[in-house]
């Protein structure tokens, strides 16, 4: 539904979904709560510099046009607005991958991540065809049901170069103000994944290495999602944990914070991501991906389908494309 403003009257447009019309010939449609969403608001727009004064500031972002209502159930809100009780907080957590763990984390290529299937040929084969970011290593790959080679390192926290992230405002801005997520929920297309890794005990994410050197290891463990993801269809739900994120601003540290973490403020946990996917078929590969396919670098062709998985803080979230393929 959107709100349309004619004349100075405000008129509610609203649609109803397949599933609402469905609903409405049975006689079972009743509309119980509602949810509002700003998804095609860019807020980089407001311009609090602008020369011709405040009146101009968001001048922008009030011409951007409003999108109408969709039918798709998952073609509507995807940031959803929340409520935030503490009407004194200023800033508000934002979930980042971390790459800058050579010995841990794996990089994008191509603009997604490659997660290959296991079968004893496509990871090796990827492996050896792209080479290594940080001197020869499975940097961009993954490998099915845990495997070898690196993880997806996720961070939250306040990014910005406004607080320095050192302990005390760590407690200020983040711990007490509730902040501190102690897990992640994933949702992944249950047509294809079938397990999520997350950090399993003895997990550490720090730079408490002398000189702020960063000690950072996970130990990933699966998890099934079982919970279907109500706001977006084929999907289901798996909570990983968080565990806290114990990189700090030391003025004394000869490696600085940001050289370890991707967030330049104080930081809130870190998590790390892998996955467990079904047995492909070469049907799956053609229904739903592409089939055949050269890839510069690795040799011969492949097969893939490029999926979306969401990762979901307390009050942020965080997409990833992950590229499930298999050597032809």
């Amino acid at each position: 539904m959107g709100f349309l403003d004619n004349s100075g009257d405000i008129i509610l447009d609203a649609v109803l979904t397949e599933t609402g019309r469905k609903r409405l010939a049975t006689g079972q449609f009743s509309i119980s709560k509602y949810a509002l969403g700003d998804d095609e608001i860019d807020y980089k727009l407001y311009q609090k510099n602008n020369a011709s004064g405040s009146a101009y500031y968001d001048l922008e972002i009030m011409q951007t046009p409003v999108l109408e209502a969709f039918t798709q159930r998952n073609a509507n809100i995807n940031y959803g607005l929340v409520t935030i009780p503490n009407k004194n907080l200023l800033y508000m957590p934002s979930i980042k991958r971390n790459e800058k763990i050579p010995s841990v984390s794996v990089s994008d290529k191509h603009n997604v991540i490659y997660l290959a299937i296991s079968d004893g040929v496509t990871y090796d084969a990827l492996v050896a065809g792209f080479g290594g970011l940080h001197g020869g290593g499975p940097d961009y790959v993954l490998e099915s049901n845990g495997g070898s080679g690196r993880v997806i390192v996720l961070e939250s926290g306040l990014d910005t170069a406004e607080i320095t992230g050192t302990p005390a405002n760590k407690q200020t801005y983040i711990t007490s103000q509730g902040l501190q997520s102690k897990n992640f929920q994933v949702s992944v297309d249950n047509r294809f994944f079938t397990g999520i890794w997350g950090p399993g005990p003895g997990s550490v994410f720090n730079n408490n290495g002398g000189s702020g050197t960063e000690i950072v290891s996970f130990v990933p463990t699966p998890t099934a999602p079982t919970t279907l993801d109500n706001n977006i269809a084929n999907h289901s739900l798996a909570t990983i944990t968080a565990i806290n994120n114990g990189v700090y601003y030391r003025t004394n540290d000869v490696k600085i914070d940001t050289a370890t973490s991707v967030i330049k403020g104080p930081r809130a946990s870190a998590t790390c991501l892998k996955f467990s996917v079904k047995p492909m078929t070469s049907n799956d590969f053609t229904r739903f991906g592409s089939v055949s396919q050269t890839i510069s670098g690795p040799s011969g062709t492949y097969s893939y389908i490029d999926s979306i998985v969401y990762v979901r803080g307390q009050y942020s979230e965080y997409q990833l494309t992950i590229r499930i393929i298999k050597k032809d």
